[in-house]
Protein backbone atom coordinates (compact mmCIF):
# COMPACT_ATOMS: atom_id res chain seq x y z
CA UNK A 1 0.00 0.00 0.00
CA UNK A 2 1.04 3.53 -0.67
CA UNK A 3 1.57 6.59 1.28
CA UNK A 4 -1.01 8.13 -1.06
CA UNK A 5 -3.49 5.05 -0.63
CA UNK A 6 -3.37 5.43 3.54
CA UNK A 7 -6.73 6.75 4.92
CA UNK A 8 -6.33 10.23 6.18
CA UNK A 9 -4.78 10.55 9.81
CA UNK A 10 -7.26 12.04 12.34
CA UNK A 11 -5.99 14.86 14.57
CA UNK A 12 -8.29 15.37 17.52
CA UNK A 13 -6.12 16.45 20.32
CA UNK A 14 -4.45 19.67 18.46
CA UNK A 15 -5.91 22.72 18.28
CA UNK A 16 -4.91 23.01 14.28
CA UNK A 17 -5.99 20.55 11.79
CA UNK A 18 -3.98 21.57 8.51
CA UNK A 19 -2.84 17.99 7.57
CA UNK A 20 -1.14 19.52 4.56
CA UNK A 21 1.30 21.15 6.80
CA UNK A 22 2.66 17.92 8.12
CA UNK A 23 2.64 16.00 5.10
CA UNK A 24 5.72 16.02 4.55
CA UNK A 25 6.67 15.09 8.35
CA UNK A 26 4.10 12.09 8.51
CA UNK A 27 5.37 10.37 5.67
CA UNK A 28 8.18 9.30 7.47
CA UNK A 29 6.25 7.45 9.69
CA UNK A 30 5.99 4.02 9.74
CA UNK A 31 2.17 3.10 8.35
CA UNK A 32 1.21 0.89 11.08
CA UNK A 33 1.41 3.67 13.56
CA UNK A 34 -1.64 3.48 15.95
CA UNK A 35 -3.89 6.45 16.56
CA UNK A 36 -1.96 7.39 19.58
CA UNK A 37 1.44 7.35 17.86
CA UNK A 38 0.37 9.07 15.40
CA UNK A 39 -1.56 11.72 17.57
CA UNK A 40 1.70 12.16 19.55
CA UNK A 41 3.69 12.28 15.97
CA UNK A 42 1.45 14.99 15.47
CA UNK A 43 1.73 17.24 18.86
CA UNK A 44 5.98 16.51 18.60
CA UNK A 45 5.52 18.44 15.11
CA UNK A 46 3.23 21.66 16.28
CA UNK A 47 5.48 21.56 19.54
CA UNK A 48 8.54 21.99 17.24
CA UNK A 49 6.84 24.32 15.24
CA UNK A 50 5.49 26.86 18.03
CA UNK A 51 8.91 27.01 19.81
CA UNK A 52 9.16 30.41 18.66
CA UNK A 53 6.83 31.90 19.38
CA UNK A 54 7.02 31.91 23.40
CA UNK A 55 10.02 33.59 24.24
CA UNK A 56 9.63 33.23 28.52
CA UNK A 57 9.81 29.61 30.06
CA UNK A 58 6.65 28.78 31.19
CA UNK A 59 8.22 28.20 34.84
CA UNK A 60 7.89 32.02 34.79
CA UNK A 61 4.54 32.36 33.86
CA UNK A 62 2.43 34.60 36.16
CA UNK A 63 -0.83 33.84 36.76
CA UNK A 64 -2.36 36.05 33.94
CA UNK A 65 -0.14 34.34 31.77
CA UNK A 66 -1.11 30.92 32.70
CA UNK A 67 -4.71 31.87 32.64
CA UNK A 68 -4.01 32.98 28.90
CA UNK A 69 -2.67 30.36 27.92
CA UNK A 70 -5.63 28.03 28.80
CA UNK A 71 -7.68 30.51 27.06
CA UNK A 72 -5.65 30.07 24.10
CA UNK A 73 -5.70 26.19 24.51
CA UNK A 74 -8.99 25.13 25.35
CA UNK A 75 -11.39 27.57 24.76
CA UNK A 76 -14.74 25.17 25.35
CA UNK A 77 -13.11 24.69 29.00
CA UNK A 78 -11.48 27.69 29.63
CA UNK A 79 -13.96 29.21 32.04
CA UNK A 80 -13.63 26.41 34.71
CA UNK A 81 -10.01 26.19 34.14
CA UNK A 82 -9.65 29.89 34.93
CA UNK A 83 -11.49 29.86 37.76
CA UNK A 84 -9.51 27.33 39.09
CA UNK A 85 -6.33 28.34 38.44
CA UNK A 86 -7.06 31.67 39.62
CA UNK A 87 -8.81 30.50 43.22
CA UNK A 88 -5.70 28.92 43.52
CA UNK A 89 -3.22 31.40 42.03
CA UNK A 90 -1.16 28.81 39.62
CA UNK A 91 1.53 30.14 38.20
CA UNK A 92 3.52 28.37 35.24
CA UNK A 93 5.77 26.76 37.69
CA UNK A 94 2.68 25.29 39.54
CA UNK A 95 1.15 24.64 35.83
CA UNK A 96 3.49 22.27 35.02
CA UNK A 97 3.53 20.44 38.11
CA UNK A 98 -0.14 19.78 37.90
CA UNK A 99 -1.19 16.49 38.19
CA UNK A 100 -4.86 14.65 37.77
CA UNK A 101 -5.32 14.53 41.64
CA UNK A 102 -4.57 18.46 42.22
CA UNK A 103 -6.95 19.20 39.21
CA UNK A 104 -9.30 17.45 41.42
CA UNK A 105 -8.54 18.90 45.01
CA UNK A 106 -9.11 22.38 42.65
CA UNK A 107 -12.59 21.60 42.00
CA UNK A 108 -12.35 20.13 37.91
CA UNK A 109 -14.60 17.34 38.87
CA UNK A 110 -15.06 16.15 35.41
CA UNK A 111 -12.44 13.32 34.68
CA UNK A 112 -12.36 14.31 30.92
CA UNK A 113 -12.01 18.38 31.35
CA UNK A 114 -8.58 17.04 33.76
CA UNK A 115 -7.72 14.65 30.91
CA UNK A 116 -8.03 17.28 28.29
CA UNK A 117 -6.52 20.26 30.38
CA UNK A 118 -3.39 17.43 31.59
CA UNK A 119 -2.97 16.55 27.59
CA UNK A 120 -2.72 20.44 26.85
CA UNK A 121 0.10 20.70 29.71
CA UNK A 122 1.69 17.55 28.89
CA UNK A 123 2.76 19.57 25.18
CA UNK A 124 3.84 22.64 26.96
CA UNK A 125 5.92 20.77 28.92
CA UNK A 126 7.57 19.20 25.70
CA UNK A 127 7.55 22.73 24.43
CA UNK A 128 9.03 23.84 27.19
CA UNK A 129 11.88 21.43 27.27
CA UNK A 130 12.40 22.21 23.20
CA UNK A 131 13.18 25.69 23.77
CA UNK A 132 15.13 24.44 26.81
CA UNK A 133 17.59 22.25 24.83
CA UNK A 134 17.46 24.76 22.12
CA UNK A 135 18.70 27.58 24.03
CA UNK A 136 21.55 24.80 25.55
CA UNK A 137 22.62 24.11 22.55
CA UNK A 138 22.43 27.69 20.72
CA UNK A 139 24.78 28.92 23.90
CA UNK A 140 27.26 26.03 22.92
CA UNK A 141 30.97 25.61 22.86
Amino acid sequence: MDYEDAPEPHYKSCQTNPAHHYEHHLQTLPLNFSGNQLELEECKIRVVQNTSKQNKPVALWTEDEVCEWIRSQCPRHSSIFVEAISEHAISGRALLRLTAGKLEQMGIAQENHRQSLLKEILQLRMQDDVESLTAAFADGP
